[in-house]
């Protein structure tokens, strides 16, 4: 993930390494979801693809812990499934593809059997493809899940057609989950996961939409039938309709929208019948996102705020109103990580629209007055007036 220019690998890299596999040990997991974005582009930088290889190496090999992954809208699919076959052997069990998540992958831990259902984001025109709801010469029907969906009309020639919409996220993610969950065996627990847009899920300032218009959102009665869903999307963790879906949010803060949300890893409790008991454990970070507001000044000597946020990530909110020259240069002489100013005191009050017959027979020197008087609430003094005036001077001589 980039933020402000600024890889955030390291930061992600530190809690896995700090936090995430000692959690693994201390609460006994049996097995991990990770509901996407593993990356935050279709193509990632190397760094991200070596961090990505080193944590599954570690799981497959030193903690042989299982993971169930899917992909997100900000992956790549098809690359991230790459070696899917061997690497599901050794524990990693990776779906992109809507083609490659029609059954339900049969777990076997400690206390039983449990039916994971992967639904890595896809378009609903895919999905249908996948699910035999429309033709497709490249990639193989599945005619069982087209019988067992969707009812049937009689047209004018009597002859049944399908009712469905290919291009509605929310019905073709229920015909999705309608097919996984029936193919979980009686009497089995089911875990759903999956990469969507929740209606009624808070967005933060860092989620990319899935689709133009708000059609991309998925009602929370997709999840209904399972004893558990895992979703990934939204980065703020939050509850969607009932306590067993659920997003878990992203590890770290991605935008300066999202500084007072609480990251945190989910840890589920599920019993022998399925009932699920959620805690949390809150992500410790080498690095804060913050928001530290007040005048330029008093930010710039306030020792305690400085030995506090020095190497945090720090949006600047400055209640100035009069211009500050090398404003980022010198908070980041204190702030190491002063990514953003924002001049909330230089806000300007929008004035009443004068219409352009107005502003034409204005000449330079008084657009300069009228535009200086918005910023600053005020007219120019008499000193500033007399210099503007000799610069307006050395213009036109100049020209």
């Amino acid at each position: 993930r980039i933020f402000y220019g600024q890889y955030l690998t390291d930061d992600q890299a530190h809690v896995l390494e700090h936090q995430f596999f000692t959690i693994l040990k201390e609460e006994k997991i049996d097995g991990i979801l990770l509901a996407g974005d593993v990356f935050d582009r279709a193509v990632p930088p190397i760094e991200a693809i070596e961090l990505w290889d080193a944590i599954i190496t570690r799981l497959a090999m030193d903690y042989k812990v299982p993971l169930f992954v899917v992909s997100g809208n900000h992956d790549g699919a098809e690359r991230l499934e790459v070696g899917r076959s061997m690497l599901s052997r050794s524990g990693i069990h990776i779906w992109g593809s809507p083609y490659h998540a029609l059954q339900p992958f049969e777990f076997e831990s400690s206390d039983g059997k449990v039916a994971i259902c992967p639904m890595p984001f896809s378009e609903p025109r895919r999905i249908g493809d996948a699910l035999g709801l429309s033709a497709s010469e490249s990639e193989p029907v599945d005619t069982e899940a087209k019988d067992s969906l969707f009812s049937y009309v009689e047209s004018d020639e009597q002859e049944l057609e399908p009712i469905f919409n290919l291009h509605n996220y929310d019905q073709m993610y229920q015909a999705w989950s309608d097919c996984l969950y029936k193919r979980v065996p009686k009497g089995m627990r089911s875990i759903a996961i999956s990469h969507a847009f929740v209606m009624g899920g808070e967005v933060g300032g860092s989620e990319r939409t899935l689709s133009v218009g708000g059609s991309e959102q998925v009602s929370p009665h997709v999840f209904k039938n399972f004893h558990y869903t895992a979703l990934g999307h939204l980065h703020g963790p939050q509850r969607m309709g009932a306590d067993h879906i659920r997003y878990s949010g992203s590890p770290l803060k991605y935008s300066f929208d999202e500084y007072a949300q609480k990251k945190s890893f989910t840890i589920i409790d599920m019993d022998t019948k399925g009932k699920v008991d959620i805690s949390t454990i809150p992500v410790e970070v080498k690095r804060d996102v913050v928001i530290l507001e007040g005048y330029f000044e008093d930010l710039l000597n306030n020792k305690e705020l400085q030995t506090k946020h020095k190497d945090d990530y720090v949006q600047a909110r400055l209640l100035d109103t009069m211009p500050i020259m090398d404003g980022m240069a010198k908070l980041r002489q204190v702030y190491h990580r002063c990514m953003t100013i924002e001049l909330a005191g230089r806000i300007v009050t929008p004035v009443a629209d004068m219409g352009d017959a107005v502003f034409k027979e204005l000449n330079e020197r008084q657009l300069f007055n009228q535009f200086a008087e918005t910023v600053w609430k005020e007219p120019l003094t008499e000193a500033e007036q007399s210099y503007i005036d000799s610069v307006w001077d050395r213009i036109i001589k100049e020209d």
